[in-house]
C-alpha cells in the first residue's frame, strides 16, 4: 500500500483497500477488527470502519497521537493511523481507518481517576492554529450532536464565540417558543 497523502504511518504490510474492505464485510458491521499477517499470525493494524467513520475523524486521531507523542505524554496512548478510506456499499459510503493496534482493557466505572487525566491531558494539548471546530480539515460541518437539527450543524462557525452565540440564539428561540 503506497504512502498517504494526510501524511499518516506508513505500515509496509497493510493489504489493499480491496482486501481491507472484503475482510469486514466478511464480518458484517461491528465496531472494528484486526487484520492479521497469515504467515506469522501477528496483528497488522486495528480497523475501525462503518457508514459514520470519516477521513477527518482518522486526521484527528492522527493529529492527537502526534501531539501526544510530542507533548511528552507517554501515560496515554492514541493509535497512529495508517490509511483511510471510503468506499461505496449499496450506495452508502462506508468510512475504514486502519490504525496502530494498542493491547488494553476497556475502562469500567472503576477507571473515573484515570479517565479523568487522560481528558485532562487531551484538553492542554495546544490546538494548530488554523484549526476549527470539528474534526482537522473537516471544519465545522464535521461536528455531530444531538443539539443539532439532524445532528449536522446547518452553520460554519468561524470561532467558538460563533457557536456559543448559536447556541444562545438557538436556546432563546426554543424558550420563545414554549412559552407560548
Amino acid at each position: 500500500m503506497s504512502s498517504s497523502p494526510y501524511e499518516f504511518q506508513y505500515n509496509p504490510n497493510l493489504p489493499s483497500e480491496e482486501t481491507i474492505v472484503a475482510h469486514c464485510l466478511g464480518l458484517g458491521f461491528v465496531p472494528g477488527t484486526t487484520i492479521v499477517d497469515p504467515s506469522t499470525k501477528s496483528v497488522i493494524a486495528w480497523i475501525k470502519y462503518g457508514p459514520n467513520v470519516t477521513i477527518d475523524e482518522a486526521r484527528t486521531q492522527d493529529w492527537t497521537a502526534k501531539a501526544l507523542r510530542d507533548a511528552g505524554a507517554s501515560d496515554l496512548q492514541v493509535p497512529r493511523v495508517f490509511h483511510a478510506f471510503t468506499a461505496e456499499y449499496y450506495g452508502c459510503p462506508i468510512g475504514y481507518i486502519t490504525m496502530e493496534f494498542i493491547e488494553g482493557i476497556d475502562c469500567d466505572s472503576n477507571d473515573v481517576e484515570l479517565v479523568a487525566k487522560a481528558v485532562q491531558t487531551l484538553i492542554s494539548l495546544e490546538a494548530p492554529p488554523t484549526a476549527t471546530l470539528g474534526h482537522i480539515g473537516g471544519g465545522t460541518r464535521s461536528i455531530v450532536h444531538s443539539f443539532f437539527p439532524e445532528w449536522l450543524p446547518n452553520a460554519n462557525y468561524k470561532s467558538d464565540q460563533d457557536f456559543y452565540a448559536h447556541i444562545c440564539y438557538e436556546s432563546c428561540l426554543s424558550d420563545t417558543v414554549r412559552q407560548d
